[in-house]
């Protein structure tokens, strides 16, 4: 039996001379920073205390105040606006801070979610005429909008005006809208470019909010701290780096979630098994943003967005449920995807530089969940394929080496349309070019990654001595907290520990549980999904990659490890 499972990348030690910088700081805390490329004093400062005054200044945004302008004057005339968002986290979330502010300051707002199977992402002509024909005039739109010339275009010619807020990267062909606010513009000054589309929604929102509201007015203080719970949930479901801003809108975002007023939170949180005044980022990751996420995925947002806006407590009941038993089957219909693509993939001869399955039945709204899935087991970038009669389309999932929306831009003539970021891409292409778009994506995936050896990377902080495996270091890895994508959990390497217990549990036996000792104390550990390691390691020394957790059992709470990869010390390099 081979180890380790994973490519270890232990960050390289911090300098001596910047670790004597922070003579006040422990080295760990100095270490993880510079690994996280946060190494000046001022950043140092401004990631371990508190940021609630450290936005940007609102002005470097463009075309902020031309927004505000038309909304403004929206609402001063009584005009009916919609609010077009996203049907994932991010863009329902978006929408519903935008409305809720649109509210407050006297504006007619109708929220506008597109359905996913029967109209796809984005702004299409076919809402944009309906929304018109209710007499619609401005339409905003929030997560989506930034490459949708035609569409916006179109609405244009209608009497519709289009403010685009949005986060994802901006074409170079000027949009007809009257305001695109969104920090990847080329002209855009505003120093923090990885904000979610509520992130930018809520910039938007402050300015508004201050436009309508006398300069000090205590209310524009309390409306911000209550939006923060969405922004809190759009940010962290929508894997963006949680560094900088976004760090901190996190930090004040889950404060305002753990006491949220809004009902169908509370309702979601309860039927989740969850506890209100201990929501973190990883709750939101895993158990609160799928559950949002999958009514869009399978049937219309509609639910998520009433979920987040009900003030009916039965009703706020009735929709987390509905929510639950959605994203059960969500998870239903992901294993089984899950488990065709597989077979499809090793009926192969050997794996290919891209991984690339295509079918009818793998629908639209879980072909991202299945690529992503496929890349953590093959690390392999991965493309999965929902084929329509006349338009198929897919998802897209990447590894570090290999750009994925750039190789999709080089396949754009034969794409009806595509976007999305290094890592993680959306397309759709007439059914007819599908042949082709896989021998050209292929080509190109062999020519980015020729000459690289694709194994799973993991990630390594630094290596600590056994007696640093302890509470007070623990409280200084929670200093980091919020983790998330940017901000990882620290990992740590320890090596040369005896393992003097070694057993599977769990149901069928899949985890790990060891007693690891350095001969002086002992600590407990468990690795999840490992196992099958019980008896290869059972009785011998080992080096360890592992993060700290407090677990909490029958009452009583421990220090445990969490070990991600393991190898005998004896295999060490």
């Amino acid at each position: 039996m081979s180890f380790p499972l994973k490519r270890w990348n232990i960050a390289p030690r911090a300098p001596d001379a910047h670790l004597a910088r922070y003579p006040h700081y422990d080295p760990i805390v100095i270490q993880l920073l510079y690994n996280r490329g946060v190494a000046e004093p001022d950043e140092v400062d401004i990631f371990l205390r508190d940021g609630a005054a450290l936005l940007s200044d609102l002005k470097l945004l463009p075309d902020v105040d031309v927004a505000v302008e038309r909304i403004v004057a929206a609402v001063a005339r009584g005009e009916l606006i919609a609010v077009y968002g996203d049907f994932d986290v991010d863009g329902i979330t978006g929408a519903v801070l935008l409305c809720e502010v649109l509210d407050a300051i006297g504006g007619r707002a109708v929220p506008y979610i597109p359905h996913r199977v029967e109209e796809g992402y984005g702004l299409n002509c076919g809402a944009l005429a309906n929304l018109r024909e209710q007499g619609v005039s401005l339409v905003v739109s929030v997560d989506c909008g930034v490459g949708a010339i035609k569409e916006i275009s179109f609405g244009k010619e209608i009497g519709l005006d289009v403010v685009v807020i949005d986060h994802h990267q901006v074409p170079r062909d000027a949009t007809p809208a009257v305001a695109v606010i969104d920090p990847r513009r080329e002209d855009c000054t505003y120093p923090f470019k990885d904000l979610a589309a509520v992130g930018v929604a809520f910039r938007v929102a402050q300015a508004l909010l201050r436009a309508c509201r006398l300069p000090g007015d205590p209310r524009i203080r309390e409306m911000e701290e209550r939006l923060l719970d969405l922004v809190a949930l759009g940010t962290v479901a929508d894997v963006v780096p949680l560094i900088g801003e976004n760090r901190q809108l996190v930090r004040r975002g889950l404060e305002a979630l753990n006491c949220t007023r809004r009902l169908g939170l509370r309702a979601m949180v309860e039927m989740a098994g969850l506890k209100l005044g201990s929501v973190s980022a990883s709750s939101i990751a895993y158990v609160i943003g799928p559950r949002i996420n999958a009514a869009g995925r399978l049937y219309d947002a509609s639910a998520s967005y009433k979920l987040l806006t009900t003030t009916n407590a039965k009703e706020a009941h009735r929709l987390a449920e509905h929510l639950e038993k959605t994203n059960q089957e969500r998870q239903r219909l992901t294993e089984e995807a899950l488990c065709r693509a597989r077979e499809d993939i090793l009926l192969k001869q050997g794996l290919p530089a891209l991984l690339m399955v295509c079918g009818a039945e793998y629908r639209a709204g879980i072909v991202g969940l299945v690529a992503g899935k496929l890349v953590e087991e093959f690390y392999r970038p991965a493309v999965v394929v929902e084929i329509g009669q006349q338009e198929s389309r897919g998802s897209a999932r990447s590894i570090a080496e290999l750009n994925i929306t750039q190789i999709l831009h080089e396949c754009g003539d034969l794409l009806s349309r595509f976007g999305g970021h290094a890592r993680a891409a959306g397309f759709a292409l007439p059914t007819r070019n599908l042949v082709q778009f896989e021998s050209r994506l292929q080509a190109l995936a062999e020519r980015e990654l020729a000459g690289i050896e694709l194994h799973p990377r993991l990630g390594v902080d630094c290596e600590l001595r056994p007696s640093r495996i302890n509470w007070d270091t623990y409280q200084l890895v929670e200093m980091m907290a919020p983790f998330g994508f940017g901000n990882p959990v620290p990992t740590f390497v320890t090596r040369n520990l005896w393992v003097a217990e070694s057993r599977k549990v769990g149901r069928d036996s899949p985890h790990l549980k060891l007693k690891l000792t350095d001969g002086h104390r002992s600590y407990g550990a468990i690795g999840f999904h490992l196992g099958e390691y019980a008896d290869a390691v059972a009785h011998k020394r080992v080096d360890v990659v592992y993060t700290m957790e407090s677990n909490e059992w029958n009452g009583n709470v421990a220090l445990r490890m969490n070990v991600k990869d393991l190898r005998l010390s004896s295999d060490r390099p």
